[in-house]
């Protein structure tokens, strides 16, 4: 599996059709996964995990939301502390591990 981080609108799916072609796109992007609060956020981001490597795409897209500016409204700062560590979680899976801003990729694994 090849992870691919991203900032949104950085040209991550126009990178991927160009670098990897043939490879199975996923449909959405790890913050478009519907997920559960739990007060156990390690919890939540397991799952989360579980439930996007069971579609089973070659490709997982995962933005990086964020990037230390913190929300203000408290569920999205939940929600971009779990994209976050969903993310650790499937790079510590995944055999390939790119970062892409203004669609220039940059592999850091």
């Amino acid at each position: 599996m090849i992870l691919i981080l991203s900032g949104k609108y950085q040209g991550e799916e126009t990178f991927v059709k160009e670098h990897f072609p043939g490879k199975n796109i996923p449909a959405k992007n790890v913050d478009e996964y519907d997920f559960s609060i739990e007060e156990d956020i390690d919890k939540a981001a397991a799952e989360l995990a579980v439930q996007v490597m069971e579609d089973k795409s070659d490709i997982i897209l995962c933005h990086i939301l964020g990037c230390g500016v913190v929300p203000i409204d408290e569920m999205q700062r939940y929600h971009a502390e779990l994209v976050g560590r969903t993310s650790c979680l499937l790079a510590e899976k995944a055999d390939e591990v790119w970062i892409v801003r203004a669609g220039i990729g940059q592999q850091i694994r």
